[in-house]
């Protein structure tokens, strides 16, 4: 029951910071003369955010999840969210019948890179970490023995 609450305040932390995130980017689009904001697309957005939040949570949190490694969890996570995303992109109107080639290029490229980046942190900045936190874990050991 403790791990469920755990799971229920990550949830309404990622809900509540990618929506406030995207309501300001739809704000800053729409003042741009991008159109108005309405409520049906508030519910649409907080929808997406919703199913994002709950991805995110199950993909990066539980235990079993984490036994996996970074790079598991994060592909998990692509899996779970980006075909909601793109539901939700033609819900939205964003994507409207095939959608453009533009948007489409837009959305692959930023997945791709998005993945790409994870990758490469992952492997050259963690890895490194991972190293010199063995190291003076052994050194720890052999000073105390």
């Amino acid at each position: 029951m403790e791990n469920f609450k755990r799971y229920l305040v990550y949830f309404r932390n990622a809900l509540a910071f990618s929506f406030a995130w995207l309501v300001l980017c739809s704000a800053l689009v729409s003042l741009a003369g991008g159109g108005s904001i309405s409520s049906v697309f508030l519910m649409k957005l907080l929808a997406l955010c919703a199913w994002g939040s709950a991805a995110f949570v199950f993909s990066f949190f539980p235990e079993f999840m984490k036994k996996k490694g970074f790079i598991f969890c994060l592909t998990i996570f692509f899996l779970l969210f980006i075909p909601a995303e793109v539901l939700m992109f033609y819900l939205m109107g964003i994507f409207t019948g095939a959608g453009t080639l533009p948007l489409w290029i837009a959305l692959g490229v930023i997945v791709a890179v998005s993945y790409i980046s994870c990758i490469l942190i992952d492997t050259f900045v963690m890895k490194k970490r991972a190293g010199i936190y063995t190291e003076k874990l052994m050194e720890y050991k052999l000073k105390k023995s």
